[in-house]
């Protein structure tokens, strides 16, 4: 896997999230209620506790990604949970991600059923030159990509009738978890306050 993102800069990670915590995530998907969440892009979901931000911010998984990027010491992971709506025109821009401490981002597909477009694509930044196009159609599958200034993605939009549901997020150099989860209890704290 390194020599494959050294080489491409992305790899895909079959079977990412094991099928029963895939079947956890998609039932209390389906209880949640994206509307009233709507960004300018896409309808969303902040990843702020639960099942996936611990798996994703495990020290465990952050020494394996260190391994397969080659890119650095990963201290967090930060995401969140969004859905492309057929025919509502969810185009996702040409964009870069940086921000001074992302080092990768990834996708994880949280469908219960296969829907069409929704296209990854990245490209040199500076020549417009297309490198890849990458769908992800395994439930539970993963496409882990690097963030760099020579590089930009986009995401199409989806066609048909099925809705994409994915996780999107940076794996990133700083904060340390524990400082993001010790925000995030001091927050809850101040709220029940």
């Amino acid at each position: 896997m390194r020599a494959d993102f050294e080489r491409q800069d992305w790899v895909r990670l079959p079977a990412m999230l094991d099928q029963d915590l895939l079947k956890m995530i998609q039932q209390q998907l389906a209880a949640n209620d994206f509307d009233g969440k709507t960004e300018s892009i896409y309808q969303q979901v902040d990843v702020t506790d639960g099942a996936l931000l611990i798996l994703l911010n495990s020290p465990q998984l952050f020494r394996i990604l260190e391994r397969i990027t080659g890119g650095g010491h990963i201290g967090c992971f930060r995401g969140r949970i969004y859905q492309f709506v057929p025919g509502a025109r969810n185009i996702l821009e040409w964009h870069s991600d940086l921000n001074g401490s992302r080092l990768a981002a990834i996708t994880i597909n949280l469908n219960s059923e296969h829907y069409h477009g929704g296209v990854l694509s990245i490209r040199e930044a500076k020549t417009k030159r297309m490198l890849c196009q990458l769908t992800n159609p395994g439930f539970g599958d993963a496409i882990l990509f690097r963030i760099d200034e020579r590089l930009e993605h986009s995401v199409s939009d989806v066609e048909g009738t099925v809705t994409k549901i994915a996780l999107a997020g940076w794996f990133e150099s700083e904060p340390e978890y524990r400082t993001l989860l010790a925000e995030g209890i001091a927050r809850s704290l101040q709220k029940q306050a």
